[in-house]
């Protein structure tokens, strides 16, 4: 038997059950490219907040789908910045657009404002765009749009797609990369 005493800190968890395990992600069909309405969490915990490279403030979001076939499907690793870039000749960052996403409205001149308006958003209905995009960090390939990956023989959308060039070191097989869902706008709730 295996000793891991030594990793310390050893603590009781929740009873893992194998038999009535959900095996893959498979069984969860990606919600298909389209606007959606969701929630925002129930709250945002401190290791909900980190940084980007650039040093930018950032958040996990991770709402979930309010109606609909995709009833109660949570949108996983979804992370805005507060990095600033241009559009339009005014400074915007995508912290900003999930903000205005949520109704809310005003200056935020520090981070502490920033964060302070995010914990407003609580449980906040706010719509999205969506679609999918497949990604491979070694050597950043990319395919975006879900209309690009193949169909099924029964109408839907293939979720993986053949990496043209790498393979799978285990078996030899062309590497397959699962999509993964991301925010392609976040639409602004109208000025009350």
């Amino acid at each position: 038997m295996i000793d891991i005493s030594a990793l310390g800190g050893l603590r009781p968890v929740e009873p893992l059950d194998l038999d009535e395990y959900v095996d893959s992600r498979e069984s969860f069909p990606l919600p298909p490219k389209g606007r959606y309405t969701v929630q925002a969490p129930p709250e945002f915990p401190a290791e909900a907040w980190g940084r980007s490279k650039a040093n930018a403030l950032t958040v996990l979001l991770n709402p979930t789908i309010v109606g609909g076939e995709f009833d109660g499907t949570r949108i996983p690793f979804m992370r805005v910045s507060a990095k600033q870039y241009e559009r339009g000749g005014v400074k915007v960052s995508q912290l900003g657009d999930y903000l205005r996403a949520c109704g809310i409205r005003g200056r935020l001149s520090d981070e502490q404002a920033q964060a302070d308006a995010v914990d407003q958003t609580v449980n906040l209905l706010y719509e999205m765009d969506i679609d999918w995009r497949a990604y491979n960090k070694g050597d950043k390939y990319q395919v975006e749009g879900m209309e690009r990956f193949p169909m099924n023989g029964d109408g839907t959308r293939q979720q993986w797609i053949e990496h043209p060039s790498e393979k799978d070191l285990d078996t030899g097989e062309p590497l397959r990369l699962r999509a993964n869902v991301f925010v392609r706008r976040f639409v602004p709730k109208p000025k009350e």
